[in-house]
């Protein structure tokens, strides 16, 4: 079948024909008529052509704009699979290694729990705080949950925190008896995390070895720290510390002849990273004591000695301003500082682990600071566990804020 083209041409070649023909004259004016037709139907066809290379084009444009659109998804979507199996797999790891160390910390605990000889919990070196919140529940969790007799126990500790403790029927040995407390500061200061055995906690748990009369087991804080780690680095959320920690409120100890005012607030301040010794402080709190003064004795738990790297605010004792210093010793001071906090109407102090006392007494207290230099999960931690065991509250606040909340600031200014 011939082409258009072809056509088009036999077309042309008859019409040129005629058109060369000099006899016939009507029939090169019907020649030339056609020509001009031909070539008008040619430049109609050319457009034709250019429409549809154009529409060509756009089609081809629209399919590989589509194409590169298709690809970008797919390289995204596959990006986001491969980011997810990655979350997947890190998730998966970080179960593993939960599960790992949670197995280990168990089989230590099952291996001294089928021990016959005496069992040492401790020795307990470090932060006030973190004795209160999560080592003291995790022993109690780990005596009940694998039936450790607690007659088998000596608990190691200092300042007498027994009544801390509450397990009935277990010993205390306190580290005070078997060391001194420039000894203790030293070997402790910077380094109060016990995530290992080291040569200080060897020293003592040899010493304590002698009194007991055999090697006893040990339940060290190293398996607290290393059970509860997860959650420290916010790799899980506090119900794991939870599942293996048995909470409760602080019966504080009864002292003979302890004199105390009917009513009082306890008050410990000292100075740290999250409030230092500056002059604004220390203003801050003698405002404090003496706004509290007016209506409210006011007890400073300040030793004369020290046992870590805190400087205390010693204060000036006044008519509604008492002490009770002349009554502490290292191998006491806990115990009369929870009596004093147990029968108080309130507390007041420096933000840290002490702070942490007066809830689970269940007395209300108020912890300042000036620099945020905690950690705010401890607080929530703190907190939940108040309100589980039907404790104080905590309140912690700025300390630059209190001068506003004082009487002199309601004050109108005075007009000149």
């Amino acid at each position: 079948m011939d082409t258009l083209l072809t056509k088009v041409a036999r077309r042309i070649g008859r019409a040129w024909a005629g058109l060369v023909s000099p006899d016939n004259v009507e029939s090169q004016a019907a020649t030339l008529s056609r020509l001009a037709e031909t070539e008008s139907g040619l430049a109609r066809l050319a457009d034709r052509l250019e429409r549809s290379a154009r529409r060509v084009d756009k089609v081809e444009r629209q399919q590989d704009e589509r194409l590169r659109e298709t690809v970008a998804a797919l390289r995204k979507d596959t990006r986001s699979q491969n980011g997810l199996v990655r979350r997947v797999l890190r998730a998966s790891r970080r179960d593993n290694e939960r599960e790992v160390i949670r197995e280990r910390v168990f089989q230590r605990l099952r291996r001294i729990s089928r021990s016959s000889g005496p069992v040492l919990v401790g020795p307990w070196t470090g932060e006030v705080g973190f004795e209160l919140l999560y080592w003291i529940p995790f022993v109690r969790w780990a005596i009940q949950e694998f039936n450790i007799d607690p007659s088998r126990i000596t608990l190691l500790s200092r300042g007498d925190s027994r009544s801390w403790y509450a397990i009935e029927d277990a010993h205390y040995l306190d580290i005070f008896d078997l060391s001194t407390p420039d000894v203790f500061r030293q070997h402790t200061a910077g380094a109060q995390k016990q995530r290992t055995l080291r040569s200080f906690d060897r020293d003592l748990i040899r010493r304590a070895g002698h009194l007991l009369g055999s090697p006893p087991s040990i339940l060290h804080p190293a398996l607290m720290y290393s059970l509860y780690s997860p959650y420290w680095s916010q790799q899980t959320a506090s119900r794991w510390i939870h599942d293996f920690a048995e909470h409760q409120r602080i019966v504080p100890p009864t002292v003979p002849d302890l004199q105390l005012p009917s009513e009082y607030v306890a008050a410990k301040f000292y100075f740290s990273k999250c409030f230092p010794d500056t002059p604004d402080n220390r203003k801050t709190i003698d405002r404090l004591i003496a706004s509290i003064t007016h209506d409210c004795d006011v007890v400073l738990l300040t030793p004369s000695f020290r046992v870590d790297e805190h400087r205390t605010f010693e204060g000036v004792m006044g008519n509604r301003v008492h002490g009770i210093g002349h009554l502490l010793r290292p191998e006491n001071n806990l115990a009369l500082q929870t009596a004093v906090v147990g029968g108080a109407k309130a507390f007041i102090g420096t933000y840290g682990g002490f702070s942490y006392l007066a809830p689970l007494c269940g007395v209300n207290a108020v912890a300042l600071y000036s620099h945020r230099t905690y950690f705010p999960y401890h607080v929530d931690f703190a907190e939940h566990v108040f309100s589980t065991v039907r404790g104080g509250s905590l309140t912690v606040a700025d300390a630059s804020v209190w001068p506003l909340l004082s009487p002199q600031s309601w004050q109108p200014a005075p007009t000149s």
